[in-house]
């Protein structure tokens, strides 16, 4: 599969370390120089120094028919030029972009777009808003919707929360592709431990998703969360004492 991905920093880093290693023809656009210097020196893909949103940048890439082109820039205006000129010029056959302004979700699908992802939630807003599922979750589909992506901040109340990745037993229908843990993107092994506040990025196919929602938010029992919150608080006291 060809998969565009434009613009982006820890983003870009997450679909590059999910899809790097599965045969699939990868390539980058980065309008920083030090982004794409990241993204070359530590996964060795094809990474082009440019403005995505321009004509020029994306021949120069051989962007033309991606199976899918991911626009993942700061400004919402320039995802839109993108997608557009990927979708109209160059013939790709799934856009999908991120934006902050959630009202552009509908007005950019409207136009053209296959998939808008709001970014208005961020990490430490979805830290701050424990109780609602919306600002935890998200997701993006790819592959004729075949391929689902759960981006999935872990609370301190979750079970899985404090435990190596081998003792999660996350089920056979899931897949922890990375972690992000600010500013760090960790590809997990068994012996990983999942800390509160840590980004995961599960893979699952989209039938699955309920279930694996489900299975993330089981929390431990009270107790147990009542003697992780004075532990905390004793680490805090010692760190602030040193």
């Amino acid at each position: 599969m060809k998969i565009v991905i434009a613009g982006g920093g820890p983003q870009a880093e997450f679909i590059v370390s999910m899809f790097k290693d599965k045969k699939n023809n990868l390539i980058v656009i980065n309008p920083s120089k030090a982004e794409a210097d990241v993204l070359l020196k530590r996964y060795r893909v094809p990474v082009y120094v440019g403005k995505p949103w321009r004509r020029k940048s994306l021949e120069e890439a051989d962007a033309y028919s991606a199976d899918a082109f991911i626009s993942l820039c700061e400004k919402d205006t320039d995802n839109f030029a993108t997608c557009l000129a990927a979708k109209q010029i160059f013939d790709a056959k799934k856009c999908i972009c991120v934006v902050s302004n959630p009202k552009n979700v509908d007005i950019y699908k409207q136009m053209g777009i296959d998939a808008v992802i709001s970014a208005s939630y961020l990490l430490g807003q979805s830290v701050q808003s424990e109780t609602s599922l919306a600002s935890m979750l998200k997701t993006l589909s790819l592959e004729n919707d075949k391929i689902t992506m759960i981006e999935a901040v872990v609370l301190s109340k979750y079970r899985i929360a404090s435990l190596p990745l081998k003792e999660c037993r996350f089920p056979s229908y899931v897949s922890v592709a990375c972690i992000y843990r600010n500013p760090d993107v960790i590809i997990p092994k068994g012996d990983t431990v999942i800390l509160p506040k840590d980004n995961l990025l599960l893979v699952c196919a989209p039938s699955d998703q309920k279930k694996v929602m489900n299975f993330i938010r089981q929390e431990k029992p009270k107790a147990e969360v009542i003697l992780s919150k004075v532990v905390d608080k004793r680490k805090a006291r010692k760190a602030t004492k040193e």
